[in-house]
């Protein structure tokens, strides 16, 4: 660990304050590290290692869950052409998977609050529970909006079960376990994520998409079961319920939510109802800045119990691994959900067949996540910043080669290696910055910072969604006006990009010299939506280069038990964690 710490004996004239700062933050980390390594072979609660079987079980229970909620995320995205003509109206086709991604972003740090408050099960519990019904309000709908607002209310369940999954496995393993399984956890949300609209296609194709809302309700109740037996003895924050309730963040979750709501309004609206510089847009943004900014003056000032306190921003760690998160969720839903439409368009492919061949992201995904998770503590050294740096670096290098994207569809090889330099990138970065912020951490700010982690992948995410839904939208209206000159411009308004998906089946039975411009027109736009993603993920691996190497241990609050809030006083006290 000394590699990573500046040197102290520099000549005082030749430092600055932040390189003073990083110094001060990992001598202190040593210090505490150093006292508390009897303590390695205790989990996060407290507790002496699980039983194999134990942490086996657990780990398939959040596995369920998280590949639910990842899977939902992304299953409508090959079936939207065909619920809108189902419903036989173009009217909030696109907010089928924008609703989903704005309460899922929205709420988790409320949800991961609760858990710290009343302990982790019950919030991880009412968050299945909630994501279960309205999952059947999906399956059942029968409008367009109905839809929508059921998979809004999905999202909010969903917003519990992402970050509560990740804080409860993170509780239960000891540093040893961490990168392990954690590499596992990121193969998971890989896999949910690219096979979701594999699955959708296939029941849209085989049976009907209200299986999409419907198959939630087996996979969560055997979730429930299994995270029921294996989470009994998890312990709770002791206080009375009245209390909790009392000192809740009522007034910081209002203002967290209303300002996140205006912010994320912001983005989805932004380039399709309304343009970037219109009244709405600018009002959005402005308003939810300012709203956030008094959010931060609350947790500061006002709030018994935080949502978010602000320590945690205060590392310079933290904050790196939270902007790299944010920029390597950007580039996460480049290949999941514009590679289809290459094979709709071009090929002529339906959607179960474009959906296949996303599996190539999840193969170099899958694998490179297992296999950093497994070699990311080597001799008693880890080695985040390393794998971090390298992950992002391919997937930069990755997203270049897409730009080179072949126009023939009969390259199959290109386009395969291509997926699978990406996805290989993904997977040796995702999970490591994660790890990298929960080093050296006090054991009472662990979930927040994995809660932040996560919540700046997911937004991350959202952005790079909106990024390419812009590009691939504007390229194709201008490959549109150059064909088709005849065209009005009112007829192209309100066009979204579920309206151009529509058109594939119609570009088929055309001519192949009135066809050939357009089939042009979209791989030009999928390069240019690829390339986009190059400089954040180069960003990423610049950021990445200033992570420290530090070991996973468990370190108790720097405070005075009797100093910390009720709840972690006594469920982090050193009586509890004494070594046998």
């Amino acid at each position: 660990m000394t590699s990573d710490c500046p040197s102290l004996k520099e000549p005082a004239e030749s430092r600055n304050p932040a390189s003073e700062a990083v110094t001060e933050e990992l001598g202190a980390i040593a210090k505490v590290s150093a006292d508390y390594e009897r303590f390695k072979n205790h989990n996060l609660l407290g507790q002496p290692r699980w039983p194999l079987w134990k942490t086996l079980t657990a780990f398939l229970g959040l596995s369920l869950v998280m590949y639910m909620v990842c899977a939902s995320e992304t299953m409508f995205n090959q079936t939207l052409a065909s619920l809108k003509e189902e419903f036989d109206t173009s009217i909030f086709a696109q907010w089928i998977e924008t609703a989903f991604l704005l309460t899922c972003v929205m709420v988790q740090p409320v949800w991961v609050k609760l858990a710290e408050k009343f302990g982790r099960p019950w919030p991880l519990f009412a968050s299945i529970v909630i994501f279960m019904a309205f999952s059947i309000m999906v399956g059942a709908a029968k409008s367009m909006s109905v839809m929508c607002v059921g998979r809004a209310l999905q999202g909010v369940g969903g917003a519990g079960m992402m970050p509560l999954a990740l804080v409860v496995l993170t509780d239960i393993l000891t540093p040893s376990e961490r990168p392990i399984y954690m590499g596992l956890l990121g193969a998971i949300v890989i896999l949910g994520k690219w096979t979701g609209p594999l699955i959708g296609a296939a029941l849209l194709e085989h049976s009907t998409w209200r299986w999409a809302g419907y198959l939630n309700l087996p996979v969560g109740a055997g979730a429930l079961a299994i995270l029921a037996v294996v989470l009994y003895d998890m312990p709770t924050p002791p206080g009375s319920i009245a209390r909790k309730l009392r000192d809740f963040d009522y007034l910081g979750v209002v203002f967290w939510l209303g300002g996140s709501t205006m912010i994320l309004l912001g983005l989805s609206f932004g380039g399709s109802e309304h343009p970037w510089r219109s009244v709405i847009i600018i009002c959005l943004f402005v308003f939810g800045f300012i709203t956030i900014l008094v959010f931060a003056g609350i947790e500061a000032k006002l709030a018994k119990w935080p949502i978010i306190p602000l320590r945690v921003l205060s590392r310079p760690r933290t904050l790196l691994a939270l902007v790299a998160s944010l920029f390597i969720g950007v580039c996460m839903y480049g290949t999941i959900m514009f590679t289809p439409v290459y094979y709709m368009f071009v090929v002529g492919e339906g959607p179960l067949a474009s959906a296949k061949h996303i599996m190539w992201v999840v193969l170099g995904g899958c694998l490179g996540s297992v296999v950093a998770g497994l070699l990311v503590n080597v001799r008693g050294r880890v080695f985040y910043r390393e794998w971090a740096v390298l992950g992002t670096a391919i997937m930069a290098v990755g997203y270049g080669l897409l730009y080179l994207w072949p126009a023939d569809p009969q390259a199959t090889g290109k386009h395969a290696g291509y997926q699978v330099f990406v996805g290989l990138g993904l997977g040796f970065c995702m999970q490591q910055v994660l790890l990298a912020a929960q080093a050296g951490l006090p054991v009472d700010e662990i979930s927040t910072v994995t809660t932040l982690v996560d919540y700046a992948r997911t937004l991350g995410g959202m952005i790079g969604l909106v990024i390419g839904q812009v590009i691939l939208k504007e390229k194709m209206f201008e490959t549109i006006r150059e064909s088709f000159s005849a065209l009005a411009p009112s007829q192209l308004e309100g066009q979204d990009v579920v309206g151009l998906e529509s058109m594939a089946p119609m570009l088929s039975s055309l001519p192949q010299s009135i066809a050939q411009p357009m089939y042009d027109g979209v791989v030009r736009a999928l390069n240019l939506v690829f390339v986009a993603d190059v400089p954040f993920a180069a960003v990423a691996c610049i950021l990445c280069l200033f992570l420290a190497n530090i070991p996973l241990h468990v370190i108790l609050p720097a405070k005075k038990s009797e100093e910390l809030p009720q709840p972690l006083s006594d469920l982090y006290k050193e009586p509890e964690l004494s070594a046998p």
